[in-house]
């Protein structure tokens, strides 16, 4: 987890606080999320307090513990299926055995 100085770098900020957010308001607590994710409580507890940025796969990690999901959505309103893509994605990536149940 890299320290962020940079003052023009609120996205990641928005981001952790929206996981935050949504933590408490489905009751789930720092240490559930520890739990689920196998992190310190504390670095659960700074990273929420915006002290430090987390690596994506940290943030994905939260993310899942939290029970997010996260998808795309065109702002040209083009006809693009994201849902096919993302299928084709997690195929071309091995992920989406043909055994499994596709969301």
């Amino acid at each position: 987890m890299a320290k962020s100085t940079n003052a023009n770098d609120k996205a990641w900020m928005l981001l952790v606080l929206l996981l935050k957010l949504t933590a408490v308001k489905k009751g789930i607590t720092q240490e559930v999320i520890a739990d689920r994710t196998g992190y310190y409580v504390t670095n659960i507890n700074r990273l929420f307090a915006l002290k430090y940025r987390p690596r994506l796969d940290v943030f994905l990690n939260l993310a899942n513990a939290i029970g997010v999901n996260f998808f795309f959505e065109d702002r040209d309103n083009t006809d693009i299926d994201y849902n096919r893509l993302m299928e084709q994605a997690m195929t071309e990536l091995g992920r989406r055995p043909d055994n499994l149940p596709k969301n």
